[in-house]
């Protein structure tokens, strides 16, 4: 379940930086005994099935009637663009649950996955065993060319809360050849790769998300007006945070 921004605000949920977010993870993995892995588990998960709600027609109001519904092609499926990092984990953990629903789904890894470390080589590896397409590319060229062809969804899983500045390459031509891409929708994981989640000042390039899916709380930069241009909609996805930690949040 995802609960959406105008909500958290009525709730009076915390707008928190990207080192606050951060920090419970650790706290969470240091003081409470739950496994980076499960959070990455939990997180993908939610994503996944908030966008199988996308595919069954629960598309976000922004969009609604403005661009062509993204299950209209036969050929209509998921793209997930995956970074080296955890964004690029989540990424993987979200593929795999889209595969195991029965809706095509390939993953796009814009690095060798030699790069890959911890937990997202872990959930890299359940995805290959899975079963999941995942293909590494990392020449812009090549990159642009098949994000050229794709019809459907398009997932930013490449940055996330975990860069800042300008996205260098092969990123940016990915995030670039995304954003031009007709009959799409744009789906941004934790944070749309190239906005800066405490000032909201968006990076050359920025992608341009219509549903922004983030972790826990939204991030600082989510209350700023400028950041709604690449934000699109806002959902808090929880992630499975101990009682306590959420008691104090909530």
């Amino acid at each position: 379940m995802t609960v959406s921004l105008p909500d958290a605000q009525r709730l009076g949920w915390p707008f928190l930086s990207v080192a606050e977010s951060r920090q419970l993870d650790v706290e969470a993995i240091e003081k409470h005994g739950v496994a980076g892995i499960e959070l990455m588990e939990n997180a993908g998960k939610g994503c996944a099935d908030r966008i199988l709600q996308v595919l069954s027609g629960e598309v976000p109001e922004r969009q609604s009637g403005t661009i062509a519904d993204p299950r209209s092609s036969a050929n209509a499926s998921t793209m997930v663009l995956a970074g080296s990092g955890n964004n690029g984990g989540d990424g993987f953990v979200i593929g795999r649950h889209l595969h195991i629903a029965g809706h095509p789904v390939a993953v796009l890894l814009l690095a060798s996955p030699d790069r890959l470390r911890g937990d997202a080589k872990i959930s890299f590896d359940r995805a290959v065993d899975a079963g999941v397409s995942i293909q590494s590319v990392t020449e812009p060229a090549e990159i642009v060319a098949i994000l050229g062809r794709h019809d459907g969804l398009i997932v930013d899983c490449l940055l996330g809360t975990g860069a800042s500045g300008d996205p260098r390459e092969p990123y940016a031509s990915a995030i670039n050849a995304a954003n031009r891409a007709a009959r799409v929708l744009r789906i941004a994981i934790d944070l749309p790769s190239g906005l800066d989640g405490d000032t909201a000042q968006a990076g050359e390039p920025t992608f341009r998300a219509d549903l922004t899916l983030t972790f826990v709380t939204a991030k600082l930069a989510m209350q700023n007006p400028l950041a709604s241009e690449w934000l699109g909609e806002v959902e808090i996805v929880d992630i499975g945070l101990p009682d306590a930690m959420m008691q104090r949040l909530r």
